[in-house]
């Protein structure tokens, strides 16, 4: 058996003392345990290592934003278990895993999960869309000023994940369906969480539409100035 562990490095939405208690439980059980920094990162780039860590039990964030970021380079039917959904104590007997506490070797597994790369500020910011609810209707696309969606054949797809303004999950409020997920959101349902903490600052559309109209134009006069200034 094998288990991944995203370790949410740069956001540390997950507590690291679940995660070292998890990994050296499935250890003890005889499992082979992959600790990575950030899954986020990884799907964003399409790295080869996704498919890989499909393979195996994913442990993670919410189970609705792991299914999408997965689904964002073309795996399905992934075995996930939400870290941020459940106590670790449920998931170990979920697993069947070995529930005495090891403090030394978990210790240990604190101490690779502090020398991991971190990125505030700059770590895999991006959405993702649920297939599940999305309805198609390309609002996100007509909102988005920089770029990150594309429609093909009729269909909303996430094509330019490096364009998205960090920190910023504004085209999830314009979404009739709670469609778009940015898993390192602190609120639900925008993060794949399954209440509704976002419910009351809902944006009307004019609004969103008239910021997104601004930002459009701020970004082409801002094209227009440097292709000037490359020509002088």
């Amino acid at each position: 058996m094998k288990l991944t562990l995203c370790a949410c490095a740069s956001r540390t939405f997950i507590h690291w003392n679940d995660i070292a208690r998890l990994a050296v439980a499935a250890e003890r059980s005889g499992w082979e345990v992959n600790l990575i920094p950030d899954l986020c990162e990884l799907c964003e780039e399409h790295d080869p290592q996704v498919h890989v860590i499909a393979q195996t039990t994913v442990v993670a964030c919410h189970k609705r934003a792991v299914k999408s970021l997965l689904e964002f380079n073309d795996e399905e039917n992934v075995t996930i278990y939400s870290i941020r959904e459940k106590n670790v104590e449920e998931l170990l007997l979920q697993l069947g895993l070995d529930t005495e506490k090891d403090e030394a070797a978990e210790a240990a597994v604190k101490e690779r999960l502090k020398a991991m790369p971190k990125k505030p500020g700059e770590d895999a910011w991006y959405p993702t869309l649920d297939k599940d609810v999305c309805g198609e209707c390309g609002k996100c696309f007509d909102f988005c000023p920089f770029g990150v969606y594309e429609m093909i054949e009729d269909r909303v797809r996430v094509v330019h994940p490096h364009n998205c303004k960090n920190n910023c999950p504004a085209c999830a409020r314009t979404c009739p369906h709670s469609a778009i997920i940015f898993p390192k959101y602190d609120r639900s349902p925008i993060n794949g969480g399954v209440t509704m903490e976002e419910k009351a600052i809902q944006l009307d559309s004019k609004s969103v539409y008239n910021v997104a109209f601004r930002e459009r134009l701020a970004a082409r006069r801002a094209g227009v100035s440097l292709l000037k200034k490359k020509e002088e």
